[in-house]
């Protein structure tokens, strides 16, 4: 899953210094600087010790880097920091007396949350700015990734990697202004390799222009795949997209079918013939993309050869499309002349990520419509999913209840548990790296409603994933069981070697065909979700599950939105335009057998 939509509150360098100066700690003061300066999430702040601040001399420079660690103590990412925020930080762990390897930070990561809002409240007040109250650690995360992209200038790979977004789409959010002025295009490459050596000697080899219309299609297939509906639509649409206007010579489009790769669509001039191997086989082995800028004499393309004389290419990329864990197949474009920079792989593999989320959706709402699908269940020893492990760790049991997407590729899992106390299970659970963030929703006296944000490896996680509906979930000491609902057409064997591959151990121990029920519960849910958009179906369903709809509630708009990773006012945008939709779909009166007094009919 990508980042968050972008906060409701944009704060501006002057917000930022009024938050600061409504810090009335010093720890206030770091926690707000690591957030919006370093990029830390709350989870990653209280990990942070003195000891992970490590210094690299570059030209004669000293720059400062802090190592982000997981929940296992390993570095997760390396996080870059600023000067003086290093001298703040070692600052506070001397006068605090905190020792080298212990936590910098020494709190919950949902009071690091506290904290910032206290701050933000403090800020509103004194500077007579309500706008300021919504200011959350997610705000401050978009301050920092919009400071360096359009402040600073900061190659947005960079930025994805010292700020931990999974992909560069993840950063689109915060990059402002989307279509520039052609002055402002032609100054941003004007320094680079892609930019002709001066104003009159733009060639023909030159991959300058060609870059620029590969980034308008690439832009362009974006909007495609908004409108596609099934899998066939998304890979062709893509494919003549890429070609129009002359970007690409070539684009199709190739789908994994276990070991083999079949042409799925394709653009006018086709596609090559035995494109399993070779640079096909290596795209999707290491999901990275390979290019050539001369097909006849590279041994990765040779199946590409006589295509790429009929089609009239020379160069040629093979590119992964991928989603999280699933990888759906690969797309191939061949260009007339000129190497592929860097920055055009860089663009070409995102496009490739943008193209399986695409496919995860499809798939996903085809699920939804079914009237047949495939329920296959999965066990699993402890081993490395997350569940089994809590529930061998503690002896207890572990009920899911119900799912929904959080930022980062995260999920967001609301579970019951028996048999342990609850603050054992949050305790030992906010420190494993799996997890982003865990809170008890309500307890209950023999059992308690947790709520686990999680991002590292479960069964379940992975099932979600690869494109299946998690329906059930319970692991116990014994180990754990995942029912999941694929659809019919799935290749359910390459799903249960994809996931014993990634926990070894793991075990199909069922599968079965089974009708949809053609219920007016099945159509009025279907009905239902294709009105409401990804945002708004996760919200309600997040609400729903966290107990925000019972008395007294079971969490509080600010709870839900900081798990979900959104602000406030954001969340009750989604929330009361969701509920709307809902009522609607209930009362709207369809039915001429309905009496016309009353909505309801007589039992």
């Amino acid at each position: 899953m990508s980042e968050s939509p972008q906060s409701a509150v944009s704060l501006s360098t002057d917000d930022y210094r009024r938050l600061r100066r409504a810090t009335e700690t010093h720890r206030e003061e770091l926690v707000v600087r690591l957030a919006g300066e370093v990029g830390l999430r709350p989870a990653e702040v209280v990990r942070v010790r003195p000891s992970d601040a490590t210094t690299h001399r570059r030209n004669g420079v000293d720059h400062h880097l802090l190592c982000v660690p997981n929940g296992d103590g390993d570095t997760a990412r390396r996080a870059y920091l600023p000067a003086d925020v290093e001298h703040d930080l070692r600052q506070y762990a001397r006068t605090a007396g905190v020792a080298a390897d212990d936590p910098l930070v020494d709190v919950s990561a949902r009071r690091v949350q506290m904290l910032v809002s206290e701050v933000a409240d403090r800020a509103a007040d004194r500077a007579g700015d309500p706008r300021l109250r919504e200011a959350s650690s997610q705000t401050l995360r978009a301050f920092f990734a919009r400071r360096l992209l359009v402040d600073e200038g900061v190659d947005p790979r960079v930025v994805a990697s010292v700020g931990g977004w999974s992909s560069l789409a993840s950063l689109d959010q915060y990059l402002g202004d989307t279509d520039p002025e052609p002055e402002a295009v032609a100054d941003a490459f004007a320094p680079t390799a892609l930019a002709p050596p001066d104003a009159t000697a733009a060639t023909a080899t030159s991959s300058g222009p060609r870059f620029e219309a590969v980034f308008d299609r690439a832009r362009a297939v974006a909007d495609a795949l908004d409108a596609a509906s099934t899998r066939e639509e998304v890979e062709s649409r893509v494919c003549e997209t890429l070609v129009e206007d002359g970007a690409y010579a070539a684009a199709w489009v190739g789908a994994s079918r276990g070991e083999a790769v079949d042409v799925a669509a394709a653009a006018d001039a086709g596609a090559p013939d035995g494109v399993g191997d070779g640079a096909v086989a290596a795209a999707l082995r290491t999901e990275r993309v390979h290019t050539t800028g001369d097909v006849g004499a590279d041994a990765e393309f040779a199946a590409w050869r006589e295509h790429a004389e009929r089609a009239g290419y020379r160069a040629a990329a093979a590119v992964p499309v991928v989603d999280g864990e699933t990888t759906y197949g690969v797309l191939g474009v061949g260009a007339d002349v000129g190497e592929f920079g860097e920055r055009e792989r860089a663009l070409l593999a995102d496009l490739g990520r943008r193209v399986g989320r695409a496919l995860t959706v499809v798939e996903q709402r085809k699920l939804l419509l079914a009237d047949t699908v495939v329920e296959v269940a999965f066990e699993t020893d402890a081993g490395r999913s997350f569940f089994a492990r809590a529930a061998a760790e503690h002896g207890c049991e572990l009920e899911l209840d119900g799912v929904v997407p959080g930022e980062d590729q995260s999920l967001l899992y609301f579970v019951t548990l028996r048999g342990a106390a609850a603050g054992d299970v949050l305790s030992w659970a906010t420190d494993e790296s799996a997890v982003d963030d865990a809170r008890l929703v309500r307890d209950y006296g023999d059992e308690a409603l947790l709520e686990v944000v999680l991002s590292g490896p479960d069964v379940a996680k992975a099932l979600t994933e690869r494109g299946a509906t998690v329906r059930e979930l319970v692991a116990d000491a014994d180990g754990q069981r995942v029912v999941g609902e694929v659809p019919a057409d799935a290749d359910v064997r390459a799903l249960a070697d994809d996931l014993a591959g990634a926990f070894p151990g793991v075990e199909l121990v069922s599968k079965r065909e089974r009708e949809r029920s053609g219920e007016t519960r099945g159509a009025f849910r279907a009905s239902l979700h294709e009105s409401l958009t990804d945002k708004q179906a996760a919200v309600l369903q997040a609400a729903y599950h966290a107990g925000y709809f019972e008395w007294p509630r079971g969490s509080t708009a600010e709870e839900l939105a900081d798990a979900i990773g959104i602000t406030s006012p954001t969340l009750h945008n989604h929330l009361r335009r969701a509920q709307q939709k809902l009522l609607t779909a209930f009362f709207e009166d369809d039915d001429p057998t309905l009496d016309a007094e009353s909505p309801w009919p007589d039992r």
